[in-house]
């Protein structure tokens, strides 16, 4: 799976002709620690996950696949979501924006996520977007 969202990745840096499109899709991530969801004691550090997904170009949009890699302080990758698991497939009108909460648990207080998105315009064609890797901190020091 890992070396499927790379590629996807790299599908997406190499899709120039889309470009405009592209950079019409807006996506924002905001993370935050779950404490009430976390075992401190056991390892385990939920986080959650707001994503806004917002159509800025003139064209439907249909999300079709997500992808996620979950990286916890030791350097383990966890995947979350891809093609064939998620849930709602919506569809974007121009201006239109969808907006959903996921989340993670994580053996460490810190790690990273970063992901990617395929959506699908009127035509049937296939784009990808990505999203650059973002921190999670549980906002506590171990001592």
């Amino acid at each position: 799976r890992q070396a499927h969202f790379h590629s996807l990745l790299n599908k997406n840096r190499t899709a120039s002709s889309r470009g405009s499109k592209m950079n019409s899709i807006e996506i924002s991530v905001k993370p935050r620690y779950i404490a009430g969801k976390s075992d401190v004691y056991r390892d385990r550090y939920a986080f959650n996950y707001q994503i806004t997904i917002c159509n800025r170009s003139n064209e439907v949009i249909t999300l079709r696949q997500r992808f996620w890699e979950v990286t916890d302080g030791h350097g383990e990758i966890g995947q979350v979501g891809h093609g064939g698991l998620i849930e709602e497939q919506p569809v974007l009108y121009p201006g239109e924006e969808y907006e959903y909460n996921s989340g993670s648990q994580i053996s460490t207080p810190w790690g990273s996520i970063e992901g990617a998105y395929e959506f699908e315009d009127s035509i049937g064609e296939r784009f990808i977007i990505g999203v650059p890797k973002l921190d999670f901190k549980a906002g506590f020091t171990l001592q």
